[in-house]
């Protein structure tokens, strides 16, 4: 693989070229379109025209929060990646879908929430990567994230609003095609809505032409909403159903064959003389099924390796958040809150006669249950005309427990652990508490600072505990790290508690359109961090994998993000041109063993260019990612070398039409994902006789993608 600052050097003159011709004049004039803002806490506000463009070069949500300082993806399927701030991902994530919390009912998390939420429907996306408000949430060490789909819309007048938008995009590289439509009729009180979309790809491309096996997916998504609003008080009803034929998940040892989820959402906001009340309650349910997919299938036949071994999952989400904001002066309020959210769930694998999978149904999960109770406490208010305090308290009782398990026979191989497990106490009960302080100074217009300190918490999942299995067989169907190692639960598991101090820094021109800079380094200690200890080994012809067992340690994790953006042109002939900018970097440690802890990005940054005239939005974006050589030596994680992608894309808007073309990796260039994990299909397809290489990224791709708004 070339290096990176070498590409740059090499493409130089032609990246300036295109600069030049992107982002010079337009012919065509059309008027403007007004559109709704997309809110990105902590960050400046962007359009929707941006989001619009996030979903050109994705389907999946999670990746269209990548422009935020501090937050990449850890590689999972085709319809949903991980999210990752500052190092910390998946679980230990604060992440909210339509204000329900939603837990992944995989071993392997192939269903995490933000699969649920198709980005043709996203409305708003809210990000916080610093410290978290207690009101915010809980049970979480890391950031928050916030996706709601678009909100009812209602009638001004007594005339009935219809509204609706048919949408389609396609990429190249993958064949990726999609549709979505939604669709609104409304009167001044009563709203109802409908959306729909579908979305398909095949395998993708690395920069060298090579077909990266097991990235395909098909998603269908159906959602209803029902509002009614009267005065100063609105009740929301959605409900909405997936389905999933089929996603391949390269860095895993198997694939999803099926996914089904449906779930009911009811809310309630209300405005008051004393403030204000926001409820909700939901019900979620997801049935999901693992084997060999359509792409490892084959070449497991092929050797008379293993070709099935099937495993179904149902989890069940039921939960309700009741919060109240009482003014006590005109610059302070009280928000007292109370939330609730039991995650039910059933892993169970069915026996595949005639190999060692027999004659019983192997018993992962029974009957697992978590509870969670919580409260909390927060108190905002002004200390002086331009300084402004937030402080809480949370508490929450997190209660676990699960039935008896099997192996797939009464062999020692399974017996043994399995009545090791079974004779222990299950039921464990963890009493958390949370403690969150901001401090915002505004000494003028142009700047602001804002220092923040939490105490989080969060509880083990129900795998990290109860996974019980320690046979190579089994262990190494579980684990949603994408390194080809196998995972054992541990009952002894105590809760994750995060001490994080988070200092911010903003500055800008008086009128706030010209340039903006912000800087936020920040500093975790993490007190029984769930990190792995071995206690197996698995040896193949060419290659070695651990069984790793999840175990308490202390860890620390420290790094910076910055972003910014400058306005650089605004003229007649040019319209107006702005430099955007994000750097981030975070580095983590195990101090038990004085190892880097599992999938930390390395230092990257993005740069961005957009013209604005007419009609017309042009950009050209790069984004670089140093080596990185961090790794952790447990889970045999792969370094990777340093790249540049570089990416261009243009708009046209007129009335209630958007055409949007673009070319993601303009150089098609090879390199290797930081996050990826491993590409264990390469490793099955050579009958185990090669190393497992790091997971390549998506070669170039042309991308086109169609809006109809009526």
């Amino acid at each position: 693989m070339k290096n990176s600052y070498e590409l740059l050097l090499k493409f130089r003159p032609l990246a300036a070229l295109l600069v030049a011709l992107t982002v010079g004049p337009a012919t065509v004039h059309a008027a403007d379109v007004q559109s709704e803002e997309i809110v990105v806490k902590g960050k400046v506000d962007t359009k929707k025209s941006s989001l619009e463009s996030k979903k050109l070069k994705s389907s999946d949500t999670a990746t269209m929060l990548e422009d935020t300082a501090g937050v990449n993806v850890q590689t999972g399927g085709g319809v949903s990646n991980l999210p990752v701030i500052n190092g910390f991902a998946d679980d230990r994530l604060l992440i909210y879908v339509d204000n329900m919390i939603v837990c992944s009912a995989c071993a392997n998390h192939m269903n995490p929430p933000l699969s649920y939420m198709p980005s043709s429907s996203v409305g708003n996306i809210y990000v916080n990567t610093g410290v978290t408000p207690v009101s915010m949430g809980g049970d979480s060490i890391g950031g928050m994230i916030q996706v709601e789909s678009q909100p009812p819309l209602f009638a001004v007048d007594d005339k009935t609003r219809t509204e609706g938008v048919v949408s389609s995009y396609y990429r190249s590289n993958n064949r990726a095609a999609g549709a979505s439509f939604g669709g609104t009729v409304a009167s001044r009180n009563l709203s109802l809505g409908v959306t729909a979309s579908v979305d398909h790809a095949s395998d993708y491309r690395d920069g060298n032409g090579k077909k990266v096996t097991s990235t395909y997916y098909e998603s269908q998504n159906l959602g209803l909403t029902f509002a009614a609003r009267s005065d100063n008080h609105q009740v929301t009803l959605k409900a909405g159903n997936q389905y999933i034929p089929g996603q391949g998940f390269v860095n895993q040892w198997m694939d999803m064959l099926e996914n089904k989820s449906s779930f009911v959402n009811l809310g309630y906001e209300g405005s008051f003389d004393w403030g204000k009340i926001d409820a909700t309650g939901y019900w979620q349910n997801t049935w999901h099924k693992m084997d060999s997919g359509e792409d490892k299938l084959p070449i497991a036949l092929y050797w008379n390796a293993m070709p099935y071994m099937p495993m179904i999952t149902r989890g069940v989400s039921t939960g309700y958040t009741f919060k109240t904001e009482i003014k006590i002066a005109d610059d302070d309020v009280v928000r007292l809150g109370n939330e609730f959210h039991r995650f039910s769930l059933n892993d169970r694998w069915p026996p595949v006669p005639g190999t060692g999978m027999s004659p019983n149904t192997f018993v992962n999960i029974n009957h697992g249950s978590r509870d969670r109770y919580a409260f909390f406490a927060e108190w905002e208010g002004k200390v002086s005309s331009s300084m402004t305090s937030i402080l809480g308290v949370r508490h929450e009782q997190v209660r676990m427990d699960t039935g008896d398990v099997q192996g797939y026979s009464t062999g020692a191989m399974y017996a043994t652990p399995a009545n090791a497990f079974n004779a222990q106490d299950h039921a464990k009960s963890d009493s958390n508490w949370d403690f969150s302080a901001v401090l915002k100074y505004e000494p003028d217009a142009a700047s602001n600072y804002e220092f923040g300190y939490s105490r989080k918490t969060r509880s083990p999942n129900l795998y990290e505990r109860y996974a019980w299995c320690n046979t190579w067989m089994t262990s190494g169907m579980i684990g949603w790290f994408g390194d080809g190692n196998g995972y054992v639960g541990n009952l002894n598991l105590k809760p994750e508690v995060a001490h994080t101090i988070s200092v911010s820094g903003s500055w800008r021109d008086a009128d706030r359109n010209a340039w903006q800079l912000k800087i936020t380094p920040y500093f975790t200690h993490v007190h029984d961090y769930i990190d792995v200890q071995r206690v197996g080994i698995k040896t193949f012809t060419s290659e070695v994998r651990n069984i790793l067992q999840f175990t308490n340690h202390n860890a620390e994790l420290y790094g910076i993000d910055i972003s910014g953006s400058a306005a650089l042109w605004d003229s007649k002939g040019l319209g107006s041109g702005r430099l955007n900018g994000t750097l981030g970097y975070v580095h983590g440690i195990d101090l038990e063993n004085g190892d880097p802890l599992y999938h930390m990005m390395p230092l990257n940054a993005r740069v961005s260019i957009e013209q604005k005239l007419s009609g017309f939005t042009n950009s050209v974006e790069m984004q670089m990612v140093s080596r990185k050589s961090e790794t952790d030596p447990h889970r045999f994680e792969p370094g990777t070398p340093g790249y540049a992608l570089f990416n261009i894309g243009s708009a046209y808007e007129y009335k209630n039409s958007r055409v949007e073309v673009g070319v993601t990796n303009l150089f098609d260039t090879h390199y290797y994902l930081p996050l990826g994990g491993i590409n264990y299909d390469d490793f099955l397809a050579t009958k185990k006789t090669t190393k497992f290489e790091p997971l390549a990224g998506q070669g170039r791709s042309f991308n086109i993608a169609l809006t109809q708004r009526f």
